[in-house]
């Protein structure tokens, strides 16, 4: 079947349409959309003879009827997307927000005979119609929850991928609506959802800076996902961690959160292992560790607030964790890094491993964990050193330290 420009082919094309079933109709979408796909508005009007909107009529009265019913949904809002995507095409928005279009798609979002296919197409539709223009993103905030449910009970990474960008679509361009597209992710992050706590993480990550500074239940919330199982949610995470630690605001309350994740319970530390799979504790107490490093690395702001905090203390415990050699590992890294910023951590860490180790511990260390003695993990465990810092004068590092604004690069 071929469409024809004039208009005798495009009533033939109506006719066929009206008079056609489910698979007619199927199979005309499916060359429309394979044709035009790329289409401006201009060239739809020359295809359909100055009268697309009747074919777009048509297409959008058949949802509205169908789309309760269940039946191939994704192929009617891409054939509308077509529409709704073209250069020069306000028309077609236009009288696709009159009918009613964007409510019927929210609540394709929202029904459970919809396939995951289907509510992935209904968030790219609803995005081409965001990235209109900040009239039509008001009109979808009005609704904008059905979104973030529908990725609260997606499994499916398209959808999931679909929702953080309409999502970030929605949060820019739109101050009326910014903060509450925010306060949408925020509530996705203790979801159960591994899928939905990635997307959360990532989209709040991008959108962090319009919306002002974070708060400490953000913080926490954050903090939380480092216990997950899955690494892309850890790593998400630790993503927007390290974004939040940039804002005075929050940046203790981060740093503090990371170092009372870093301490495990002590029968978890000395008892031997029963599996091979670690503990969620572990995971995050591995994960706590890393992250910590890679903020304190190359920040005396970050590591001098670590230290007076107690983080070389539970390091040392951390190391002790023969249960988890990730964490052991992960703590060894950053302990390093803080052996050689401060000369108060190069003298404790020489009374609990003794000049020799520490020595070993410096050339190499991540490998220090396999070398330790049951004598010194038992000694490692029981430490409850605290490191004093002296006090620093001098007002050009101090000014040094308050430079916070670049980006912490990740190893």
């Amino acid at each position: 079947m071929v469409m024809k420009t004039s208009t005798i082919g495009l009533q033939q094309l109506l006719h066929e349409w009206d008079h056609g079933k489910t698979k007619t109709r199927e199979k005309i979408l499916s060359n429309f959309i394979s044709r035009h796909k790329d289409d401006s508005g201009p060239d739809l009007e020359a295809e359909f003879a100055e009268a697309g909107s009747l074919f777009l009529t048509r297409i959008t009265t058949w949802l509205r009827l169908t789309y309760l019913l269940g039946g191939n949904i994704k192929i009617q809002l891409d054939a509308i997307k077509v529409f709704l995507s073209a250069s020069c095409g306000q028309r077609y928005l236009s009288e696709f927000l009159e009918v009613g279009g964007i409510l019927t798609v929210l609540e394709i979002l929202g029904l459970k005979t919809a396939k995951e296919e289907d509510k992935s197409s209904a968030m790219e539709l609803l995005e081409t119609i965001s990235n209109c223009g900040r009239k039509y993103k008001e009109v979808i905030c009005e609704s904008v929850r059905a979104a973030a449910e529908c990725m609260a009970r997606s499994y499916t990474s398209q959808t999931q991928e679909c929702g953080r960008s309409l999502l970030y679509s929605l949060a820019h361009g739109n101050p009326r609506y910014q903060k509450q597209v925010y306060q949408v992710l925020k509530d996705l992050l203790p979801s159960t959802n591994p899928g939905t706590q990635r997307v959360a993480a990532q989209g709040l990550r991008h959108i962090q800076k319009l919306v002002g500074p974070p708060t400490q239940a953000l913080v926490e919330n954050v903090l939380a996902l480092l216990r997950s199982l899955y690494s892309d949610v850890q790593y998400e995470a630790s993503e927007l961690l390290k974004e939040l630690v940039g804002h005075d605001e929050v940046r203790e309350v981060v740093i503090v959160g990371l170092i009372a994740l870093l301490t495990p319970l002590l029968d978890d530390v000395i008892r031997p292992p029963v599996s091979d799979t670690p503990l969620p504790q572990h995971l995050q107490q591995a994960a706590a560790a890393k992250v910590l490093g890679l903020m304190t690395e190359n920040s005396n702001l970050l590591a001098t607030i670590a230290v007076e905090n107690g983080a070389v203390q539970s390091l040392i415990v951390v190391l002790s964790n023969v249960r988890h050699p990730p964490s052991q590992q992960h703590a060894a890294r950053t302990l390093s890094y803080l052996v050689r910023m401060f000369t108060e951590v190069h003298e404790t860490l020489k009374e609990c491993l003794g000049s020799e180790l520490l020595d070993e511990f410096l050339k190499s260390p991540e490998e220090i964990h396999k070398k330790l003695t049951p004598t010194q993990l038992d000694k490692l465990i029981s430490n409850n050193t605290q490191v004093i810092l002296a006090q620093n004068s001098s007002d050009d590092e101090d000014m040094e330290l308050l430079q916070m604004t670049e980006e912490i690069t990740v190893q």
